[in-house]
């Protein structure tokens, strides 16, 4: 409660100050007490205006009242003899009468009707401290509820914009990849003969590479996304190679989604050659021999804006080992817009060109076949709408679980390639990014410790059911 409230003008009028206190002056913005300190005065306003307020440790005011000529503050401090529970300070040039403890217990004394004034009004206070409190206990349960409705409103909207966005987008691609039937298949013990024999030629369709780590022995590389460019020169190679050209492709690649190997298998049916593929398309690494060596490590490509501001996560970690600053509303305001600005940043560089960002997915060997495009087109615009919530302060606490959620499904990729030593980068802007590594796995972890803060401490400047708000409102 605050003991700094002061009574109406009426009853000011009734005090006996003859001889009492003296006459101070406090100039705008001046501080008159302060809100902890011992109370020592008991004061009447003259003339003028101040301003009654609390004050957190980190600096959040919460205003209680604003008093004019004829009230008067700092009785109940008096009465109590606890802490100024409040700070008072002038709104203009203020003349007030300073009163003595002394001087206000004899005051007290010889006026009754001022003592049951202050016993009634601390009774007010007391049952409208009690009201607030339940108004304000319920406001902040409220408040920090999330509804299932607001998951439903940004991935729904994702899902909407993913779909209609990709209708109208000149680089379009399939809800659902179509993999085309009628490739043949061969078992993996007529596959051995034929090495045996050397009957057949063995094309594997991942990306260089995938394929420099680890290949048929014997095998040429076809990358399917570079068919076009690199066909002439396939066909160079196989003119060179005695009896090449009368032999069957056996295309292979081994993805868990397979969409390399049959889509190359297609592209060279298309071109008149006798194609087939495993049916059992990753026993190839263990049935067949092989040729690997150590993946070369991928070049670094820059991330841009969005990614340097991708190294202010491991800060984080910092700054959780300070409990006054791991709680601050402030750092998740700041939290807010670093996370927002990261994940918008990457989320339109992928949102442009699903094609390649769902070859990406498909190099992680996380995703089966059926959900590659969809996951390609629905995550970026899931990124971008909880970016931009973050940034705006609208539905904050869900945006948070949602890019924490994210952030969790990306560790988990990262952590598998890095273990399974997948020579692929991270993919974060398209078909370049940084190499998989475990600084990516620690800037990632970061970003979900900023989630996991701003669902825990975020009360500023959001807008929430009751309104924007702009400061936290305290209990």
């Amino acid at each position: 409660m605050n003991s700094e409230k002061a009574s109406g003008p009426e009853k000011a009028a009734e005090l006996k100050l003859d001889d009492m206190g003296q006459e101070v002056v406090a100039l705008p913005g001046g501080r008159i007490v302060s809100q902890g300190e011992a109370p020592e005065f008991f004061y009447v306003i003259q003339s003028g205006k101040v301003r009654v307020f609390r004050e957190t440790e980190d600096g959040i005011r919460t205003p209680l009242t604003e008093l004019g000529p004829g009230a008067y503050f700092g009785e109940v401090a008096l009465v109590t003899g606890q802490p100024r529970t409040a700070s008072v300070e002038a709104i203009e040039e203020s003349r007030l009468i300073k009163i003595s403890k002394e001087e206000f217990d004899r005051l007290l004394d010889e006026n009754p009707r001022l003592a049951r004034h202050i016993i009634n009004q601390l009774s007010q206070w007391l049952v409208a401290g009690d009201r607030r409190l339940e108004t304000e206990t319920v406001h902040q349960v409220k408040l920090r509820q999330v509804s299932w409705f607001d998951y439903v409103l940004i991935l729904g909207l994702s899902l909407v914009f993913a779909v209609v966005f990709n209708l109208y987008n000149d680089n379009q691609i399939p809800l659902v990849p179509q993999l085309r039937d009628g490739v043949p298949t061969i078992s993996m013990n007529k596959a051995v003969e034929y090495v045996q024999n050397n009957g057949a030629l063995f094309v594997d369709a991942r990306k260089s590479n995938f394929f420099d780590q680890r290949h048929i022995k014997g095998a040429l590389n076809l990358p399917v996304i570079f068919f076009d460019l690199q066909f002439p020169m396939f066909q160079f190679m196989l003119t060179q190679m005695e009896g090449a050209k009368e032999k069957p492709i056996i295309v292979y690649g081994g993805n868990f989604s397979r969409r390399f190997d049959l889509e190359l298998a297609h592209l060279l049916m298309d071109k008149g050659y006798k194609v087939m593929v495993f049916n059992d398309y990753g026993g190839w690494e263990k049935a067949l021999p092989t040729v690997a060596k150590k993946a070369k490590p991928l070049p670094s490509m820059p991330l841009g804006f969005a990614g340097a501001m991708e190294w202010l996560p491991v800060s984080i970690f910092v700054l959780f080992l300070i409990p006054p600053v791991r709680r601050s509303p402030y750092l998740s305001v700041g939290c807010r817009l670093i996370l927002g600005v990261i994940f918008i940043g990457f989320a339109l560089s992928k949102i442009m060109r699903p094609a390649v960002f769902a070859l990406n997915v498909v190099e992680y060997g996380l995703t089966p076949a059926w959900g590659v495009n969809l996951w390609a087109l629905f995550l970026p615009w899931a990124e971008l709408l909880a970016g931009l919530f973050l940034v705006l302060g609208i539905r904050t606490r869900a945006s948070a679980t949602i890019i924490g959620g994210m952030n969790v499904i990306f560790i988990v990729g990262l952590v598998n390639a890095i273990f399974l030593g997948l020579p692929i980068n991270c993919g974060c802007v398209g078909e370049v990014g940084e190499p998989v590594t475990w600084w990516k796995v620690l800037k990632n972890s970061g970003m979900l410790f900023m989630a996991l803060q701003i669902f825990l401490y975020d009360r500023l400047f959001v807008l929430d059911r009751g309104g924007f708000v702009w400061r936290a409102r305290p209990i």
